[in-house]
């Protein structure tokens, strides 16, 4: 059996993490994402080693919104500086806020990103939550946000936008509409012996009614079925008729007089 202890990326124990990430998770100074919660103490962790910064920094610089990890846009800052580029980001007089990078691979191009009034706008931002509050800031943020995604996203480690991005993005996105099914009634099944009753009945109108009602009851649901069951029904008709006895003297002579009466009645009204 194999004794080997498995690393972590960091050089650490995957046990000793988890350990580590379960009696970190008990502090009540953590964010509300990760209190109780050493999965996400665990998966902050080792986005810090692949950021090459602390935990408590990861941890308090990540941000989980409805399970998506989001890095503070100063996070991004930091990490952009680490890596040896440019930052720089100001809010100017209108209140304008200006982000510029300059990477140490490429000195003599300058990324830009700005945001104003006029483009929180037409993001539907300007005037919520925050951006109400303390609208400078916000568009500092968003500016550095934007700016460190199109210079150097490398330095993100997969990561992508600020928490407050990731909050609007779920706003915007519509309502999943409800799907509303139509209770369609039961029909119970042709019973299986009906077959046998059809087969074995003498009653002509007994037949005919039972014909009618399979086309109303399960016709849609059923039609070959019921076409076959009224197939049996007619022949069933057919055969009763064919061995129905011959009439008596009697039957027929009173038959004859009944013909004779209604013949006279009409002759009597014309």
């Amino acid at each position: 059996m194999s004794t080997e202890i498995v690393q972590s990326s960091g050089g650490e124990s995957l046990h000793s993490k988890m350990e580590y990430a379960k009696a970190l998770a008990q502090a009540g100074l953590l964010p509300q994402a990760y209190k109780q919660q050493p999965a996400n103490v665990l998966a902050a962790i080792e986005y810090g080693e692949a950021l090459g910064i602390k935990p408590i920094v990861a941890i308090n610089e990540i941000n989980v919104i409805s399970g998506t990890p989001s890095p503070s846009a100063s996070l991004m800052a930091s990490l952009a500086r680490a890596a040896g580029h440019r930052v720089r980001a100001w809010n100017e007089d209108d209140g304008t806020a200006v982000c510029e990078i300059v990477r140490a691979d490429d000195p003599d191009f300058t990324h830009r990103s700005r945001w104003d009034e006029t483009k929180a706008r037409q993001a539907k931002l300007w005037g919520r939550g925050h951006w109400e509050k303390d609208p400078a800031t916000m568009l500092r943020w968003r500016a550095i946000s934007e700016c460190v995604r199109l210079a150097c996203p490398e330095v993100m480690g997969g990561l992508k936008y600020t928490p407050e991005e990731v909050l609007e993005m779920q706003q915007d996105r519509p309502a999943p509409t409800p799907v509303v099914s139509e209770q369609v009634p039961r029909v119970p099944p042709i019973p299986a012996d009906l077959a046998d009753k059809i087969a074995a009945s003498d009653d002509v109108g007994w037949l005919t009614r039972t014909a009618d009602y399979l086309a109303k009851r399960w016709g849609e649901h059923d039609p070959e079925k019921v076409a076959d069951l009224q197939a049996l029904c007619a022949a069933r008709v057919d055969a009763l008729a064919s061995n129905a006895p011959e009439p008596s003297l009697e039957e027929a002579q009173a038959t004859l007089e009944d013909v004779l009466d209604a013949e006279t009645v009409e002759e009597a009204a014309s």
